[in-house]
């Protein structure tokens, strides 16, 4: 077996953790085995960002091989300080159990607590179309986020405490795109509610609300350079094939006047 595919003998990983802790770490004081971590986790986005080129400039070079190398090193860079603060690999492990039954625990008392009372909800995302004379909107393209990095789609995001959903509307446009927006010129323009399974929730989905906007204050611009490398306005009515599907799906019912729709359910008509 050539080197680079050897594995060293397992004696059970917190042993193991422990032989690493008192091997070439030995000398290492725990300050900074705890900020090990940190580096760890920079690694892991980094491989990521490679995974899903991210990185425009350096494409794509990594794989989900580098990526799943770089999150056990997360793991395992987090367990060496355990061991060294719990006093032992026995210790360590006892700990980790004890976390993972109160972790676990409180996610099934949340699932239990939605089921009981029969109410399942869906997220909300408020979604901004600030549109020109000349009827084009304005579009972000998505970088360094994680999800759809590289595509299009209008500035958008979710709710924070004590929001409704225009004043989030509103506030995230001003985020991403540095313009101030007034409540009094929204336009309400559609709700899409819609279904994926890589949504969160029980219900696996969002409900989009779309507010038109065509006056603001400033010039709208890439107002977040680490989450969308550009603004560009489209023509609404011939968007680009790189506009998030569902954002496209949206434009044409707002370009036929419909105030609603649905994607991905299956009963979708």
């Amino acid at each position: 077996m050539a080197n680079s595919e050897a594995a060293e003998p397992c004696r059970g990983f917190w042993a193991d953790t422990a032989r690493i802790l008192d091997g070439y770490l030995a000398e290492v004081p725990t300050h900074l085995l705890v900020m090990k971590i940190a580096e760890e986790v920079g690694e892991v986005v980094e491989a990521y960002l490679g995974m899903t080129g991210g990185n425009p400039r350096k494409g794509v070079h990594k794989t989900t091989e580098d990526v799943l190398d770089e999150l056990a090193d997360v793991i395992l860079s987090a367990a060496v300080p355990m061991v060294d603060l719990a006093g032992g690999p026995e210790e360590a492990g006892r700990h980790m159990a004890r976390r993972l039954g109160v972790v676990s625990a409180r996610e099934v008392a949340e699932v239990a607590a939605v089921s009981a009372n029969g109410w399942h909800g869906s997220f909300i995302a408020p979604h901004v179309l600030l549109r020109r004379e000349d009827g084009t909107v304005l579009m972000l393209r998505r970088y360094n986020t994680g999800y759809r990095d590289g595509w299009l789609c209008p500035p958008a995001g979710r709710i924070e405490p004590g929001e409704d959903v225009l004043a989030a509307a509103i506030r995230e446009a001003g985020e991403e795109t540095g313009v101030t927006l007034r409540r009094d010129d929204a336009v309400f323009s559609h709700v899409m509610h819609r279904t994926a399974a890589s949504l969160p929730g029980p219900c696996q989905a969002v409900s989009d609300y779309w507010f038109t906007f065509d006056r603001w204050v400033g010039e709208p611009h890439a107002a977040e350079p680490d989450k969308a490398s550009e603004a560009l306005w489209i023509d609404p009515a011939a968007p680009p094939a790189d506009l998030i599907p569902y954002c496209a799906q949206a434009l044409a019912a707002i370009g036929r006047g419909e105030a609603f729709s649905v994607r991905g359910w299956a009963e979708e008509r």
